[in-house]
């Protein structure tokens, strides 16, 4: 009996010297996996700059906005090497966010592909959330006097829009910027609701928008 141990206790005494024992492996937690996907704040200063104000980029560009560009395809889901050059694959990645958004498949990155690619790092509101005190002001306002808006418009009142839009179930980025995904939503909330399917923020909609609070 003692013969047949005596394998396994050299065995045992190797692995307890060996400098391959196993080590425990520290578990990544959910906030620092955020951490590593958390926007760069070089990049995150670059949206401090509207949309429209944007530098439109395309093939062969090399700015740090094509970092932001880069990282922001990549976080989306299109693997992209954020090196800061727009070359062939960034080039392939934007068609390919251009047309899963609806926009126009150009390769070309300019007001309306910015405006989607901001509203990326844009947390919906909360459905829990109430309707903030200065979005709520703006109803005020009677709808028939409120300014009609539409795809490029920049208003607060947009905001309000986006709000409800988000509330009601249509996920909408609340950034202030009437762009694809807003249009989108609206025309989709004026089919809900039999109105005239046109995109358009003008008095009848905005009587649907107003009744939501009601």
């Amino acid at each position: 009996m003692k013969k047949k141990w005596v394998p396994i206790l050299l065995a045992a005494g190797v692995l307890a010297a060996s400098p391959l024992s196993f080590q425990p492996v520290k578990a990544t937690s959910h906030e620092t996996a955020m951490q590593e996907n958390k926007l760069p704040a070089n990049l995150a200063n670059l949206m401090t700059v509207a949309p429209e104000h944007q530098y439109t980029l395309r093939k062969g560009s090399t700015r740090i906005e094509v970092k932001l560009l880069q990282w922001t395809l990549n976080q989306y889901g299109l693997k992209t090497a954020v090196d800061g050059v727009f070359g062939a694959e960034t080039d392939k990645n934007v068609r390919q966010y251009q047309k899963d958004k609806g926009l126009k498949v150009d390769g070309i990155v300019g007001i309306n592909t910015w405006a989607a690619l901001y509203a990326e790092h844009k947390k919906p509101t909360d459905p829990e959330e109430e309707l903030p005190a200065e979005l709520r002001n703006l109803m005020d306002i009677a709808p028939e006097h409120q300014f009609t808006l539409r795809e490029g418009s920049n208003r607060m009142e947009v905001l309000l829009l986006q709000w409800t839009l988000n509330q009601y179930g249509l996920k909408t980025a609340v950034d202030g910027i009437f762009g694809p995904e807003t249009k989108r939503n609206v025309r989709q909330y004026q089919a809900d609701k039999g109105l005239k399917v046109d995109g358009i923020v003008g008095v009848n909609t905005w009587v649907a928008i107003y009744a939501e609070y009601q």
